[in-house]
């Protein structure tokens, strides 16, 4: 890497921790519960393989899966924890500037501070090569961010503003969000990104949600810096199998599908390509400490 990128980076890095590291102090600087859980989990998720648009004979089918882990703090007035997830997308045709093998590592978490909550995430996503060459642009930099109000301390009604990549590049949404926990479960409605269902005792969960972020990309001659978006609609349908006990984790199973599935990268041959890989089954196991 040559000194004027180097320093480059190095000069948009600090801008950016200068924006976030006061919002960042300021997120752990608020009180937590007295008494506080702490938990450990890991992921697996496979999809059903995507068929290449247009059915090329010549295009093989495009695989995915994701592994992830993950460590989590919560009490009564907040949550923080750690997540990384890998997940290869191996798109076999054309010449993309990425190796398909996606890196993700995040920290943060929500806090509610009489009637406002907050929600922060922020950490680096690149694919391996840029991992294991130390060869980062500005783009490996990553974030979301949300900010609501209720309407006073008993409404289950809150207004709120929310920046993130759901939707391909980072854009400020308005947001509304309810809850409600009653006979029938717990209830929470996010839009326009979630709307989740929890069953009294938590053995049942059901998730619809937008789910996209950004991954900063190279080629292989790590000479071309560009971004990954991948961006889908997410509904999954879990069960809690086993609680788990001493030693032993809880174990939680989960089928469902991601809709509307759109990936957008950069090919070295035809410019910035914007992909529907449409629908495709999935399938999870979690294991919880």
């Amino acid at each position: 890497m040559n000194t004027g990128r180097w320093h480059r980076i190095r000069n948009l890095a600090r801008f950016r921790f200068f924006l976030l590291g006061p919002l960042l102090i300021a997120t752990l600087a608020l009180p937590c519960a007295a008494q506080a859980s702490n938990s450990f989990y890991l992921l697996y998720r496979q999809w059903q393989p995507y068929d290449w648009p247009g059915n090329l004979p010549s295009a093989s089918e495009v695989t995915r899966s994701q592994r992830g882990l993950g460590w989590q703090k919560q009490g009564s007035v907040s949550t923080f924890g750690i997540d990384y997830d890998y997940q290869p997308l191996r798109i076999r045709a054309g010449d993309p500037a990425h190796n398909g093998h996606l890196h993700r590592l995040t920290f943060g978490g929500e806090w509610q501070l009489g009637l406002y909550r907050l929600e922060a995430q922020a950490g680096v996503a690149g694919t391996s090569n840029m991992f294991k060459y130390q060869d980062f642009h500005s783009d490996v930099l990553n974030g979301r961010i949300a900010m609501f109000r209720a309407m006073d301390e008993t409404s289950p009604l809150s207004f709120g503003i929310g920046g993130d990549h759901r939707f391909g590049s980072f854009r400020w949404l308005p947001r509304v969000r309810w809850h409600q926990r009653n006979e029938n479960g717990h209830w929470l409605l996010d839009l326009p990104v979630l709307l989740q269902w929890q069953s009294p005792g938590q053995r049942w969960a059901f998730r619809l949600e937008r789910n996209g972020d950004r991954w900063a990309t190279l080629d292989k001659d790590r000479d071309v810096e560009s971004a990954l978006y991948l961006r889908e609609w997410r509904t999954e349908l879990e069960y809690r199998a086993y609680d788990g006990g001493g030693a032993w984790p809880g174990v939680t199973i989960g089928i469902g599908a991601s809709i509307d599935t759109r990936v957008q990268y950069k090919d070295l041959n035809t410019g910035t390509v914007n992909l529907s890989l449409g629908e495709a089954l999935l399938a999870s196991l979690r294991l919880d400490w």
